[in-house]
């Protein structure tokens, strides 16, 4: 009775349009635009040295930070200190890659056209903003001399992947990969609609029925976990073999990590849909939207792998 259950059920979720848009076709939409847009942030070893940039302003530390940035020990970039009129005139003419305007708050970014230069030019400007919010946050605390707080090469912390080579382009394929993983709790939604009789009129057929409610509940899960899951695996697999993303050799982690985000996420939007089961299908929606968008926020997708730290 359970297969023909679970069987029932995985031909219901396959016809509904809706998750597999949701689950399957966004997240590679998605996928196909990173890999146009990211492809060229891991070339910078590629990059000529003495890329022309100027830097409009004071501000002393940003100049250096630009010239402590080196590609096979010469710098990668020529930092310039010239006025704002100066540098805009330089980068119309084409003689600038960018240049940074320090007297705004935050720091802007003037570019000409969008390249891989450019897009180092605005990790760089990203990773300074953070580490000068951080020291700006632990000068305020008092736990810090503000003597020792100064940009260093020292860490604190023992980094276990300074020998790999680190891919930027597939931290953000990580993120999209939690994204999708993280849309799974919509079959959790789609589930707790199903089942419950003032939610639905599938609901009232079930309450009909002599099956025991627990077995329709676990059924639906397992079902909705080996559709859930399989579609995490073409994902997966379209970003590593189709959009040639490296994922690393710890495939046996990743996958594992996948089954249990596909688990929790499922019984996480059954809990939310039980929980807010007088509120309306979109409404419930709308808040696992949000609350997927805000957990990718905070994954690092829509700013830098920093942000995560």
């Amino acid at each position: 009775m359970m297969r023909h259950l679970v069987y029932y059920r995985v031909k219901v979720l396959l016809g509904n349009r809706f998750l597999l848009f949701w689950t399957l076709v966004f997240p590679l939409v998605m996928g196909l635009f990173f890999k146009m847009v990211f492809s060229n942030l891991d070339q910078i070893q590629m990059l000529d040295n003495g890329i022309p940039v100027a830097v409009v302003g004071s501000d002393r530390e940003l100049r250096h930070g630009l010239t402590e940035v080196k590609n096979k020990n010469k710098p990668v970039f020529k930092v310039s200190h010239l006025s704002r009129a100066e540098a805009q005139k330089k980068l119309t003419a084409g003689d600038l890659e960018g240049y940074y305007d320090t007297n705004s708050q935050p720091i802007k970014l003037v570019i000409a056209q969008n390249g891989s230069e450019q897009n180092i030019l605005k990790e760089i400007l990203s990773r300074y903003e953070q580490n000068r919010a951080m020291f700006t946050e632990l000068a305020k605390s008092g736990k810090v001399n503000p003597v020792n707080l100064k940009v260093s090469d020292d860490h604190y912390t023992v980094n276990q992947a300074k020998s790999r080579n680190f891919s930027i382009m597939s931290f953000y394929f990580f993120t999209l990969i939690a994204m999708a993983v993280g849309y799974g709790v919509q079959f959790g939604l789609r589930n707790a609609e199903d089942e419950q009789a003032d939610q639905s009129e599938n609901g009232i057929r079930l309450t009909l029925t002599p099956i025991p409610k627990i077995r329709v509940v676990i059924s639906n899960l397992i079902a909705a976990l080996i559709v859930f899951y399989a579609i995490v695996l073409i994902v997966l697999a379209v970003f590593h073999w189709g959009y040639q993303v490296d994922f690393g050799n710890r495939w046996g982690l990743i996958l594992l990590v996948c089954l249990m985000g596909s688990v929790l996420q499922i019984c996480l939007g059954k809990f939310i849909g039980n929980l807010m089961s007088k509120q309306s299908n979109s409404q419930k929606l709308g808040v696992v939207s949000l609350m997927v968008s805000l957990l990718t926020i905070l994954a690092g997708m829509m700013g830098t792998q920093s942000i995560k730290h």
